[in-house]
């Protein structure tokens, strides 16, 4: 079950990290995240909160998941609570943000998805899969770790670069999307 631990850690570790990272990457990127922040329905006096906390989470679980996956493959215990308290916190995340993200979605708000960096495109349903998808995963990461199958290192490290993989094509999401369904209505 640590193979899906792994999987789970890598996948949830480096979305989150590249979900903070591009929230900060450039300048002015983090003024955008937060003006975007009050079409989720958090008041506007709220919004410097909600975003500074929303990156504080997002780094911190990141710093916990990250080598959590390196120690689980090398078989330190550590990496065991390490991935447990990353994941359940990023269930956590996860769910307030997918509840943010279908609230803005059902009410029509026309918020954008700002988790990468710039974005272009309207938030959609196809966008509250995407992160019921990452709290699958996050949940089924924690509960793996209840089995003691320490699993093979070589194991490991495939379901750990499965977990990259994964986390690519949660990163390049919107690319994908408009490939396979065609594109949401720009909002500028």
């Amino acid at each position: 079950m640590n193979h899906v631990a792994a999987f789970a850690a890598v996948l949830c570790g480096l979305v989150l990290a590249a979900s903070s990272a591009g929230k900060v990457r450039g300048k002015g990127a983090y003024a955008e995240f937060v003006a975007s922040v009050p079409a989720f329905g958090v008041p506007a006096r709220w919004a410097r909160w909600f975003a500074a906390i929303t990156l504080a989470a997002e780094f911190a679980i990141a710093a916990l998941l990250l080598p959590a996956a390196g120690l689980i493959v090398a078989g330190a215990v550590a990496g065991r609570w390490l991935a447990l308290a990353g994941l359940v916190l990023a269930f956590g995340l996860f769910g307030v943000l997918t509840a943010a993200v279908w609230r803005a979605v059902a009410r029509r708000t026309g918020a954008v998805c700002r988790c990468f960096g710039p974005a272009r495109t309207a938030l959609a349903y196809r966008h509250v899969v995407r992160n019921v998808l990452l709290l699958l995963a996050a949940a089924s990461g924690a509960l793996a770790m209840s089995g003691l199958d320490g699993g093979e290192p070589v194991g490991l490290a495939l379901a750990s670069a499965l977990g990259a993989v994964g986390a690519v094509a949660v990163i390049r999401f919107e690319d994908l999307a408009e490939l396979f369904a065609g594109p949401v209505p720009e909002t500028r």
